[in-house]
């Protein structure tokens, strides 16, 4: 697994358990150095499944949920979607894996996208990619 698809399904999957939008678990895996231990632990353990990495964020971590639980229930399709745009964003850019992730869930899209009631999970790629170059 890339490091860009390790890094969105970990945010996404995290956002769905704990009912918590991405661009806010983002941000929190950001303050907490939980990116940086999350590609580490990749290179020693290149093996292990999502599974893994969300077990060892959840010990490290005591995010509360502020919104309904129940409310995120399409992680898989944001997963695929985000990493899809985080990868045009790579090529367009430049960028490498992390950095592409930071322009993404740092841009309003990637909040429209982590609030499901937008329904901008449903855009293509090539959408959600267009509206971050234009912020």
């Amino acid at each position: 697994m890339d490091q860009h698809t390790l890094v969105v399904s970990c945010v996404e999957y995290y956002s769905d358990l704990k009912a918590i939008p991405s661009d806010k678990v983002f941000a929190a895996f950001e303050r907490a150095g939980f990116l940086t231990m999350i590609l580490d632990s990749q290179k020693l353990f290149p093996e292990m499944g999502i599974d893994f990495y969300i077990g060892m964020v959840d010990g490290l971590t005591s995010l509360e949920s502020d919104s309904d639980v129940g409310e995120n229930t399409h992680h898989e399709e944001r997963s695929a979607l985000a990493a899809e745009v985080i990868a045009l964003l790579m090529k367009k850019h430049k960028l490498n894996d992390l950095e592409a992730c930071e322009m993404y869930y740092h841009s309003n899209t990637a909040a429209s996208v982590s609030d499901e009631k937008t329904g901008f999970y449903k855009k293509s790629a090539q959408e959600i990619y267009e509206l971050v170059e234009a912020e």
